[in-house]
């Protein structure tokens, strides 16, 4: 089968597509026939070897954390040869292929007639995106939420789900077109934070600490303006560092805004995939229901398996709206 391999790390320069043999399932996992390789940025923190101590998986390497396909070897686990799934795997995966392994209990068996492509949306961005908002900030309807690079991948899953739970939307980005894009997508408000003016701007907007709930994928220095900005009894999540850790202490910029009493909490998946996988089972069986029901409308943009080395660079350079998948 066609794969693509990192034999070493560095640049997308090192992602490789080979001919290699089809992999064989072991008691309780699923071969399946790979229809679309979602594109993430873990897959290219693996890729230049800046994973944290422990966690760099051993080299060769196939990249991919999730995916959608069709079951090819059912392996006598009691699901249905030819039925469509999707699922969010481990690190190491492998699906930046042809085929894949998959543990039986970790696939969503889907209806015949759903969209791959949209299917294939979920597991990482919508599940991200539905889990800090329902899960870790236990948002309530008709509070504020500020996102952080809402036109990105998760951001546009938080603005699509913070719209169905009835939140009044203010978005953030860097770029003029992607401030209009957030707007198109459902945000009552967008901003541009290269504009030195930009908070003035929400304040402007929204009122003083009128902001519930933080989603910041950034930090960096980021934190200080979000505890500014934040509403008393307000909650920051941070699920990212993009930007950095800051040259601040958190503890200590905190403490000037102790009145408001807010919350920070840090969202990481994989911590609930390993220690609380019902969160996830439950929360990916109702967004793909929303998906059914077209509550809810991934944005994604595809480009083909032998194209990943540029698919990296794309997703590097901050060019993508919404999911890039490569197609298999």
């Amino acid at each position: 089968m066609k794969a693509v391999q990192i034999t070493e790390t560095g640049g997308a320069e090192v992602l490789t597509l080979k001919e290699i043999n089809r992999p064989a399932p072991k008691a309780g996992q699923v071969l399946i026939k790979v229809h679309t390789a979602p594109v993430n940025f873990i897959d290219t923190i693996i890729r230049e070897g800046n994973m944290p101590p422990g966690m760099m998986p051993e080299l060769p390497f196939i990249p991919g954390v999730e995916g959608a396909g069709i079951i090819e070897d059912a392996n006598n686990t009691g699901l249905k040869e030819g039925s469509k799934v999707a699922f969010l795997g481990v690190i190491g995966s492998s699906v930046y292929a042809e085929y894949a392994l998959v543990d039986a209990d970790k696939l969503i068996v889907l209806n015949d007639d759903i969209d791959l492509l949209k299917a294939a949306v979920l597991p990482v961005n919508y599940f991200t995106a539905y889990h800090m908002l329902k899960n870790v900030a236990r948002v309530e309807e008709g509070k504020t939420v500020l996102i952080y690079a809402a036109s990105g991948g998760v951001g546009t899953a938080i603005v699509q789900i913070s719209k169905l739970l009835k939140l009044n939307i203010i978005a953030l980005e860097r770029k003029e077109e992607k401030v209009q894009n957030a707007l198109n997508r459902g945000a009552n408000y967008a901003f541009n934070t290269s504009d030195d003016n930009w908070k003035q701007k929400v304040k402007e907007a929204i009122g003083e600490n009128s902001i519930d709930y933080v989603f910041n994928p950034v930090v960096g220095n980021s934190v200080k303006d979000d505890l500014e900005l934040l509403a008393p009894l307000g909650h920051i999540v941070i699920f990212g560092f993009l930007a950095g850790f800051g040259d601040f202490s958190l503890m200590e910029e905190s403490i000037k805004h102790f009145g408001k009493a807010p919350t920070i909490s840090f969202s990481e998946l994989y911590a609930t995939y390993h220690h609380q996988y019902e969160l996830v089972e439950s929360g990916l069986k109702e967004l793909f229901q929303w998906l059914e029901e077209g509550k809810i409308n991934p944005i994604y943009e595809t480009m083909p398996l032998d194209e990943v080395k540029a698919a990296h660079e794309k997703l590097q350079a901050g060019k993508v709206k919404g999911k890039l998948l490569l197609t298999v």
